[in-house]
């Protein structure tokens, strides 16, 4: 898994390609939870990454919910259709707002901040 982050607009873009799982979210977690801080904007690239598993799901909710603690917010953007059938399948997409590219995304985050 390759995990690049950028900023845009003043939110953070973190992108992934590769799977997920339980191989990598170990790593995925070492690179993500550090860039956590107060009140930021987070944009999860998954547009690279074709496999989510149940620890990736795990790491993506943490971060999500470590943000929300410190006022910040976890979107999602750029699921391939296999990914967004994991998550309605197991109702991670109730959690997350999800969009289709990186600009969408980081547009609507920079509309509410």
């Amino acid at each position: 898994m390759e995990i690049s982050t950028t900023t845009q607009n003043g939110v953070t873009v973190t992108s992934f390609s590769g799977s997920l799982d339980g191989g990598t979210v170990s790593d995925a977690q070492d690179k993500i939870m550090p860039l956590i801080s107060s009140k930021i904007s987070m944009v999860l690239d998954l547009k690279e990454c074709k496999y989510v598993s149940s620890a990736g799901l795990r790491l993506l909710l943490l971060a999500a919910k470590q943000l929300s603690t410190q006022g910040g917010v976890l979107v999602l953007s750029g699921l391939s259709d296999e990914v967004k059938d994991v998550m309605e399948m197991t109702g991670f997409s109730n959690f997350f707002k999800m969009f289709d590219c990186v600009a969408s995304a980081v547009e609507a985050l920079a509309k509410e901040g």
